[in-house]
This record gives structure tokens, sequence and C-alpha cells, in this order.
């Protein structure tokens, strides 16, 4: 088991990966500073690229301004962001009902920020996103948001040909199941001589998919777009891939789907008042009446009516979760830190629980996987799109899905790269959106904390990509259904602990 191939297919693939590899240990989350002399190594780095920049003679390859300290100037920040001019407003769900119940009005807004790699300056942004705000897959409410984060040296092109792929591959089995349905439908009305619609066979008329064929389709979707970034001879994927984080409306609901370490947060509004503002003292009472007030926390301790929380809707696929261990290992990997692969601590099994999200690992020699005879590929994440060498030893494409009515609570919602929420956690992203009047504002929030988190604890800085979205709805909560989300995140899988730091967290929070 663990990385098998033909004979003279692996001599190939080996020559390759000792190039590409060059040295490095691992893929994506490149190694943080443990010690001076890593320090100073890098700045050598640092100097030395920048000294090649500056003699390359090329315009594209002059090198950033720096201030004192070493970092990007607030000129060049603003050079390396891309994304929304202003905020865009939709409406999704039964636009055909006339019911307003059945709507869903969305303000969105999307921005991606260029990292800064101290020894490659000039290194593409392999983050990327896609929107269609409406009319996704032939349906009138329906939309789709989605961000890529690509790693390896070909990890930009493998986020871009997810981005290209992903979504056409699941707008087209959208149309097709729907379609299917639709014409079961009319057959049945034929058999029974009743009166078709005039517009029977328009597509506004098609029958919803309902929650399990939607899952279908998202879960065949995504292995076919791996198969297809496999089979793609223009893209390299042998040690080169990308997460995929997508949410897709559809007949009201919300469907997560999640491969990689990108992740979905929901800020959940106790009491659903939705986005006209948080609730004066004496309807509080009220609120409190509905039912959600029974909504506690991991303690114990109950939620303030009013207040917002951070509702995860996607578990990060890394070997911190002891589920994704256990099933890399069947599977043929061998998990080891860095510092454990070099033998400068023991392999220890025996760890504490670890939420990724709520907890933060400071330290960063996180755990990888690698195949049993090799030091390769060494990747950070358990799932991905691409990484062929790595799906022989569990890295696979197969999302994990999960899917939520949108109702009155649901307020915030946020699809982002791991560059965001790197050194922050769930609740301070949906306190920073919060605090803002719109997606496109909260979206320039949360680059700027992030980066700025990024610069407190290393010398690069990664490409951060996030999607805001605004959301209100008239449909009222289902107690049982956010309950059941939250126990999922609190309860669920959990992650070997490499380091826990409580007061981490709230130097974080004041810092930010």
């Amino acid at each position: 088991m663990g990385c098998t191939q033909s004979t003279q297919q692996h001599e190939e693939d080996l020559s390759v990966t000792e190039r590409v590899m060059g040295g490095r240990r691992g893929i994506d989350k490149s190694e943080r500073i443990h010690s001076k002399s890593e320090k100073e190594k890098i700045a050598a780095k640092r100097s030395k690229a920048l000294a090649q920049a500056a003699g390359a003679g090329n315009n594209d390859k002059t090198p950033p301004k720096l201030n004192d300290a070493g970092h990007l100037v607030a000129e060049e920040v603003v050079k390396r962001v891309m994304g929304s001019v202003q905020s865009k407003e939709t409406i999704l769900g039964d636009v055909k009902s006339g019911n307003g119940e059945d709507l869903i009005r969305v303000r969105y807004a999307a921005l991606t920020q260029r990292g800064y790699y101290p020894d490659d300056p000039h290194k593409e942004n392999q983050d990327d996103y896609y929107i269609c705000g409406s009319k996704f897959g032939a349906g009138e409410g329906d939309a789709f948001f989605a961000v890529f984060d690509g790693h390896g040296d070909k990890g930009h092109d493998c986020a871009r040909f997810a981005k290209k792929r992903l979504p056409s591959i699941l707008a087209a089995k959208i149309k097709k199941q729907r379609a299917a349905l639709n014409a079961k439908k009319i057959k049945t009305m034929t058999e029974n001589k009743q009166e078709k619609p005039k517009n029977a066979f328009h597509p506004s008329s098609w029958p919803y998919l309902d929650e399990k064929q939607y899952k279908d389709v998202c879960r065949q979707a995504h292995i076919q777009c791996n198969n297809e970034l496999h089979d793609e001879k223009k893209v390299k994927d042998f040690l080169s891939g990308t997460t995929a984080i997508s949410v897709g409306f559809h007949a009201g609901r919300m469907t997560v789907s999640n491969v990689g370490d990108s992740r979905a947060v929901l800020g959940y509004r106790v009491g659903g008042v939705g986005l006209e503002g948080t609730p004066a003292e004496e309807e509080k009472k009220e609120i409190s009446s509905e039912g959600d007030s029974e909504l506690v926390d991991a303690t114990g301790v109950k939620y303030e009516p009013g207040s917002i929380i951070a509702i995860p809707l996607s578990d990060d696929q890394t070997p911190y979760r002891r589920d994704e261990r256990t099933r890399l290992e069947k599977a043929g990997a061998r998990i080891r830190t860095i510092d454990q692969l070099e033998g400068r601590k023991p392999i220890d099994e025996n760890v504490d629980d670890f939420n990724l999200g709520v907890d933060i690992d400071e330290e960063g020699d996180m755990p990888r996987v690698y195949c049993q005879d090799h030091d390769y590929p060494g990747t950070a994440f358990s799932r991905s799109l691409g990484d062929s060498i790595a799906e022989d030893i569990g890295v696979n494409g197969e999302p994990e899905i999960l899917t939520k009515r949108v109702t009155k609570g649901d307020e915030i919602l946020v699809i982002a790269s791991d560059g965001v929420f790197e050194f922050l956690t769930n609740q301070r992203m949906i306190d920073i959106c919060a605090a803002c009047d719109d997606p496109l504002h909260a979206c320039t929030k949360l680059l700027e904390a992030s980066y700025e988190q990024w610069l407190n604890y290393e010398l690069r800085t990664d490409d951060i990509t996030c999607i805001v979205l605004f959301l209100q709805s008239g449909k009222a909560d289902d107690i049982a259904e956010v309950s059941r989300i939250m126990n999922k995140a609190q309860n669920g899988p959990k992650s070997p602990k490499m380091k826990t730091i409580s007061s981490g967290l709230e130097q974080l929070d004041s810092k930010a």
C-alpha cells in the first residue's frame, strides 16, 4: 500500500518529485520559523531574491518596496488586492412562489490578496474564487460561490482548472437531474390524463432537487473534476492541487461542499432578528421566548439573545483530525510532523483533542502525509483536488457535504481560504463582519486583520481570499437543525492537539 505505480512510471515520477520538492519536506503551509538561525536563513534568502530581482532588468520583476521591518509598504499591499469593486445584490430561493418567506435576499462581495514570500517575492496568487449570483444550473433562484486554494508548484493552474470545471460540471448535473425529474412528472401527468401547463418543459417549471439529490450531484461533480484534473495534460498535478470550498443555494437551502482545509462559517443571530440590527432591550424577552435562547456553547452556557455566533459549516480536512489520520493510515500513509520526520521529536500518537477554528496551533509544525518509503508528498491536508501521487495514500477529492435551510437567523456567511483563518478564530471572523455595513467592507476588514496577524507570526504572508455574504430570510428558524449543526461542530471530528493556547486567542483578538 502507499504510492504504488508501475515501475517505469514510478522511476519517472520519482525523478520529477526529487526535482520539484528540492529538499522540501512538505507542500502547503510552509514550515514556520522555530529558531534564530532559521530566521537568519530566511532573511538571507530574502536579500538574495531581491538582489536577483533587481538585477534582472525586467520591469515586471521589480522588487517590491519594503519598510524598515522588511514588510511590504501600504502601496505594495494594495497592488496585490483584486476582486469586487462594490457589493452586489441578488434574490435567491423560490422566486416563482410569490411567498416572501421563500425568498432570500443576498448581498455579496469577494476579495483576494496575493501573498508575499521573501524568497520568491513575485510568486503568483494560488488562490481563486468563483461567483454565480443567480440562475446557476438553470435555476432562477439558484447561486453558487466557491473558493479554491492551490498548493505546490502548479497550484495556481490547479485552482484555475477547478474554478473553470467544477461549477460547469455541477451546473450540468443539476440541470440533467432536474430535467429527468420533470420528464418523469410529465409522463405521470400524461398517464393520468392531466392537463399539462403551457410552460411544462421550461426550466422554471422543473422540480427542485431534494437534499439527498443535490448532495449526490455535488459529490459526483467533485469526483469528476478531480479525475479530469488528473487527466489534463496541460496541468501537472503530481505534487500540486487545490482545495475547494463551495456553497450552492437551491430550493431555499445552502449546501456546503468541502475538499481540503478552506472553510465556510455561518454567522447566526440568536433570536433571528436579521440584518436590520440588534434588538432593543425591550425586544429581547420576546426573542428569548422563541426558543433559540436554549442554544448553548460547548461548556453549556446559553447564548445571549440577539448575539451573533459563529457556526462552522465545514470541517478542515487535515491530519490533525483523528478520523482523517485513521483513514489515511489505512490507505498506507505515514503521518509525521517535520520534526518527527527528521528525528528531532519522538513519534507519539497519544495526543489530546484539538478543535480547529476554536483552538489555534501557534507552533506551526503540523502533521503531514507521507508515503511509507519516501519523504513526500508531505501534504498538510488530507483531501484535495489534484495531488495525484498522494491519492494512492488516501488524499482524495471526496467532499464532505452539509446542508442547511436558510432561515432568518442566518445573517453572515464567510467562505475563505486558510490565509484568512490561519490566525483568526471563526468567532473573530464573524465579529469582524458583523461590525461592517456591507460585504465589501467586511472583505476588506478580513483581509486587513488576517494580513496583520500573518506579520505578527511569520516572515511571509499567505494568499488571502474571502467571499462574504449578508443574508436575509423570512423563514422561521429551525432550532433543532441549528442545534444539530452546532453539536456536530462541538462534538464531531476532533484533531490531535499539537499545542493549545488559551491566552493566545485573547492576544489575537486584542491585536486585531
